[in-house]
């Protein structure tokens, strides 16, 4: 008598097969949650690099008007809140401006770079002067705004810009420099 020995055909069982997948998913969805963390901590950079950008322009357009009083150097541009709608201006880049009326033109162009406000008849008539870019262009931040705030007896400048960021959370960028 001839005896047969059955051999057992290896392969996966579909118990393995789906431990493989299972395994296999929970490492896609942490590498894709890790990805959408990276471009949200990018996009924060990005918005916190620009708001130094703005604050940093601003500051310049103070030391290059340099409009002060009793020897300081851009009192002048202080008091200047966050929620103050952009003050009206001349058009300085095509008209011959004060320094008082460059000062207000300063702060209204960087107030109307901020984001804020894109509607207000002042930052419209700027970039209908092509004075700024459109809206679509340079957004600016979102619900971007910022202040300006001069000591006078140091003679200390504070910039202030703040925008809305992830998670709907308040975000500030404070620079201080003196005049």
């Amino acid at each position: 008598m001839i005896k047969h020995k059955h051999r057992r055909i290896g392969g996966f069982s579909m118990i393995e097969l789906l431990v493989a997948v299972l395994v296999m998913g929970i490492g896609v969805l942490g590498i894709t949650g890790l990805q959408v963390a990276s471009m949200q901590n990018n996009r924060e950079a990005l918005l916190r690099g620009e708001a130094a950008q703005m604050a940093y322009t601003m500051l310049d357009r103070i030391r290059a008007n340099r409009q002060g009083g009793a020897g300081v150097v851009g009192l002048a541009y202080g008091g200047l809140n966050i929620g103050d709608a952009p003050p009206n201006t001349n058009d300085c880049q095509a008209n011959n401006c004060s320094q008082v009326q460059m000062m207000a033109f300063d702060q209204a162009v960087w107030k109307c770079s901020l984001g804020s406000y894109d509607a207000d008849a002042g930052c419209i008539a700027l970039r209908a002067g092509n004075v700024l870019p459109p809206p679509n262009q340079q957004p600016g931040l979102p619900q971007g705004d910022g202040s300006i705030s001069v000591n006078g007896a140091t003679g200390v400048i504070t910039v202030t810009v703040q925008w809305m960021g992830s998670n709907n959370q308040l975000q500030v960028f404070s620079l201080e420099s003196q005049g």
